[in-house]
């Protein structure tokens, strides 16, 4: 078995792969080292495992981060939930055991020459020793009716009352063309404001304007207006029959109105349409306000792994730095202006 890292010439090779792969994500498409590397200029390094006759078997994304303020990081795959090695579905266990090995012992490798303090991978599947295991998010997967109307039938009562009362107040919702100039400055303008309060650095326009170019055919933009005034936008992605929406945003005005409600029931609507049997909610913290939002739709709790590589002594989860804690809590204070202009350049470097 031998693992090469595989340049533009070898593109065709990686997407066959993948498309034989069940454990494949959305992560492992070949287009986020375009989006990534166009947006922030980070370098790439996919990784393929190939059998003794040069066939490929398996195969890990990777992209260098760099950042002055958390230091460089080895990740698979930074912005997203889920990276990590998928398997060629004809491998036997103990085959794709030896894969992943190889693979994992490659990127360590990769990420020592690169000087990274950490790799990161995250995967539905645990890592041994010696990473180090987060499990403190955990994701929630709910299975699709065939129909709009059963799934309502299936929803429980609460989240019923809360689409009843979004019908009342007369949200207005549309799902149209994410590369449609207009909704994606709607999209980036929701979704910077939220950031901002939650205390976070945003992906500007840049980002966004890669994303939607290299992933068209795969997304959606859903937009919820109240009064005539855009309030909740999010980015619908669907891969394989999976539909997440791994980007939303609302607004202050929100809340009162329920437009994260209308949101969502809006992706869940669209996943049923363009004929998905899972609808994945992405990560939240147990017990938090957001993912009890989540579980009141019905779905099931299913634990993804962030594994991490300290590779420095002095190499520290980013999140347990006392001045970044500190940089998190004062960003919520930030003039919108200065947080749109000036968080670009930090998200960049932050891989979550």
């Amino acid at each position: 078995m031998s693992v090469v890292v595989c340049s533009e010439n070898r593109r065709a090779d990686w997407d066959e792969l993948i498309a034989q792969c069940a454990d494949a994500t959305s992560g492992h498409l070949w287009q986020w080292r375009e989006v990534v590397g166009s947006a922030y200029g980070f370098d790439s390094f996919y990784l393929l495992a190939q059998d003794g006759r040069g066939r490929p078997i398996a195969a890990a994304p990777f992209i260098f981060v760099r950042s002055f303020l958390y230091g460089s990081e080895l990740s698979s795959m930074p912005y997203m939930d889920y990276g990590g090695v998928c398997h060629a579905d004809w491998l036997d266990c103990a085959e794709r055991d030896a894969a992943q090995a190889e693979l994992i012992a490659h990127a360590r490798e990769l990420a020592g020459k690169l000087r990274a303090k950490r790799l990161h991978i995250r995967s539905l599947h645990q890592l041994p020793p010696p990473f180090e295991v987060s499990t403190e998010k955990v994701a929630q997967h709910l299975v699709l009716a065939s129909t709009v109307a059963e799934q309502l039938r299936r929803l429980p009562s609460e989240r019923r009352n809360r689409l009843k009362r979004v019908e009342k107040l007369k949200l207005s919702v549309d799902v149209g063309d994410p590369t449609d100039p207009a909704a994606l400055a709607d999209l980036c303008a929701v979704y910077s404001e939220n950031m901002r309060d939650l205390g976070s650095p945003t992906h500007g326009r840049r980002f966004f304007s890669q994303l939607v170019g290299h992933l068209r055919d795969r997304l959606s933009l859903i937009r919820v207006r109240s009064n005539g005034r855009v309030v909740a936008a999010g980015l619908a992605m669907n891969f394989r029959g999976w539909m997440t929406l791994p980007w939303t945003g609302a607004t202050a005005q929100a809340r009162p109105v329920y437009a994260t409600n209308a949101l969502y029931w809006a992706g869940i609507r669209l996943g049923i349409e363009s004929g998905c049997h899972t609808f994945d909610f992405g990560r939240s913290t147990f017990g938090s306000g957001n993912f009890e939002f989540k579980r009141q739709w019905g779905p099931t709790p299913v634990q993804p792994y962030w594994s991490t590589l300290y590779l420095s002594p002095r190499a520290a989860s980013p999140r347990h730095r006392k001045s970044l804690q500190t940089i998190s809590r004062l960003w919520r204070y930030m003039p919108l202006g200065v947080a749109r202009t000036v968080g670009p350049g930090l998200r960049r470097g932050i891989s979550n």
